[in-house]
């Protein structure tokens, strides 16, 4: 059984032929403890084309502990790691046997079994691999939050929508005591249901696309007013957020309204026919940015919406998607810890339908978006931009969009384009994170000499 807690990924078929690197790293850590470690081994199988690695991976119900005859290995309940206590082991080898992953080694020589123990938080592989196949994931971290979704069974939403996932995500984290609003958009069938019967188990309502942040602020208010405080988490999409109801947003963040705001951006019109929106991407594909002769996609960039939202100076703006979910489950406590002003989260959708990607393709596309810096994971802290999740080695953003028919009709000169327009973006907020960083001197316009600001 998978761990809920932390663990190291290894990106299936990532690692290049004859790379062992990981391997190095991780031998070069047992010199510095008093530990043995070797944790980690390279695998290639070359007459397949395989090349991988193997580690533990630090099993919920361990076959492992279970068949040391000593007890000597055991699972910590406060992170989740599989530890072998070296004082009460034999050096028998029946874990390694018992191991159905391969993820335990053993040394003859030494007597010994080999294993990651994650480096007691600092897993030193993942941050050796030059090629980011190696990524350590903090399940715990979102484990802890999670209460029951308030959603019922099911979902109204197309094949392979990740709303649905996002929005009961969200709701572990807000938890029981979250009033939730949506306007009308795709995801709020999930708000409102169907017919006459809800599909919220929390109390819920749906507005006007022009007055969901009104209406929210409104029960905020009065809840503040008898003395009780309550989560209130508005769900819609770039239509009513971006489009028809900025202008409620843009006022509800000006007064300091005290609510949780959540755009879901699947960058297009989806629910009623896949029309564009002010989020929809440079070049691509809708029913009202046609492909043909003249024109190839919509001609303009996106706008901004967190950036923009950022200059309201509101206390708390984030970047996010359900693709990098520990990333979001932190800016949802972040959001909820707000109590003097909004707190706005874009998060990325993509809709299978509209992007004309294969049902099965969403997390994939939420995590090429951000390792292309197609959507890069940000946040803005009382005005302070920081990177959330920094990717060192930024793929081809091609890679991200020949993953999509909306794209389909890029040639090279249209993919050199929007690979600019991904890299001034980018730029524009790593100049942001930098001019908040500690220790750096911001720049400061000053007056010719002999002139006044006065």
């Amino acid at each position: 059984m998978t761990s809920f807690y932390n663990t190291l990924n290894v990106r299936e078929d990532g690692c290049p032929p004859g790379c062992a690197l990981c391997e190095e790293v991780c031998r070069g850590r047992e010199g510095k403890t008093r530990e043995p470690c070797g944790g980690i081994r390279a695998l290639h199988l070359p007459e397949v084309g395989f090349h991988t690695a193997l580690v533990c991976n630090q099993c919920g119900e361990p076959l492992c502990e279970e068949n040391c005859p000593t007890g000597a290995i055991g699972k910590s309940k406060d992170d989740g790691v599989v530890r072998i206590d070296r004082t009460k082991c034999l050096g028998c080898g029946m874990c390694a046997v018992a191991c159905p992953y391969g993820g335990i080694d053993y040394d003859p020589g030494k007597s010994q079994p080999l294993k990651c123990d994650l480096c007691e938080g600092q897993p030193a592989c993942v941050e050796g691999c030059e090629r980011e196949v190696i990524s350590y994931l903090k399940s715990r971290e979102i484990v802890k939050h999670f209460k029951k979704d308030g959603l019922r069974k099911g979902t109204p939403l197309c094949l392979g929508c990740p709303a649905e996932l996002a929005l009961r995500f969200t709701l572990r984290i807000t938890g029981p005591d979250t009033f939730l609003f949506g306007a009308p958009g795709c995801a709020v069938l999930t708000i409102c249901g169907v017919g006459t019967q809800t599909y919220s188990l929390l109390p819920s309502h749906m507005t006007n696309m022009t007055n969901l942040p009104s209406t929210a602020a409104g029960l905020k208010r009065y809840y503040s007013h008898i003395g009780k405080d309550v989560k209130v988490v508005c769900f819609a999409g770039d239509g009513c957020f971006a489009d028809v109801g900025f202008q409620p947003l843009s006022g509800a963040a000006e007064r300091g309204e005290n609510i949780i705001c959540i755009c879901y951006d699947n960058e297009g019109y989806m629910n009623t026919g896949i029309q564009r929106s002010g989020t929809t991407p440079l070049l691509g594909w809708t029913s009202t940015t046609p492909v043909g002769k003249t024109r190839k996609g919509k001609q303009m960039p996106p706008k901004n919406m967190p950036l923009i939202m950022a200059a309201h100076d509101i206390p708390y703006v984030a970047t996010a998607t359900i693709g990098f979910p520990e990333d979001y489950a932190r800016k949802l406590v972040k959001a909820m810890a707000v109590k003097d002003g909004l707190s706005y989260i874009h998060l990325l959708s993509p809709c299978p339908t509209g992007w004309r990607s294969s049902t099965d393709s969403a997390i994939d596309l939420c995590r090429l978006a951000v390792e292309t810096n197609f959507f890069p994971l940000w946040e803005f802290e009382r005005g302070t931009y920081r990177f959330t999740h920094r990717v060192r080695n930024p793929k081809p953003v091609q890679e991200y969009l020949r993953l999509m028919g909306r794209f389909g009709h890029l040639r090279e000169e249209e993919n050199r384009q929007v690979q600019e327009w991904v890299d001034k973006q980018f730029n524009h907020i790593r100049l942001l994170t930098e001019m908040g960083a500690p220790g750096k001197e911001r720049a400061v316009c000053a007056p010719e000499e002999g002139a006044s600001f006065a």
